[in-house]
């Protein structure tokens, strides 16, 4: 059986990071929008096409490894109560949530790659 305080700080530590990355992720999510309000306004643009894409899909890349993060950090918390005789309820749901947040980032992965990173009106949340 492992230490239950020392396991949940470790995934506390990781989810702490997470959060951090996520943060970083924000401002660049502010510069897309801002790209694009600049764009409407017919002023000079941040970046330009090829930098926004490039932005745009290493934005949806890093935010679906964000999103595995959580998962997995959620799984190995499930396990780590099932050791410690722990309701797990509250666990499996955040997995169940973990599991629909994953599946978004691949559907908006899928489009920042199939679309070559832009739609209509870029949409970086």
């Amino acid at each position: 059986m492992r230490n239950y305080n020392l396991e949940e700080l470790k995934l506390s530590k990781w989810q702490f990071g997470l959060t951090v990355l996520f943060i970083i992720l924000l401002f660049i999510s502010l510069t897309l929008t801002y790209n694009q309000i600049l764009k409407f306004q017919n002023k000079e643009p941040l970046y330009n096409k090829k930098t926004s894409n490039t932005v745009l899909k290493f934005y949806r890349v890093a935010g679906f490894i964000i999103a595995l993060g959580f998962l997995l950090i959620d799984l190995i918390d499930r396990e780590i109560k099932k050791e410690n005789n722990i309701n797990t309820k509250t666990a499996e749901l955040q997995i169940y949530a973990g599991i629909l947040t994953v599946i978004s980032t691949i559907i908006v992965l899928y489009v920042a790659f199939i679309g070559n990173g832009f739609t209509d009106i870029e949409n970086p949340e």
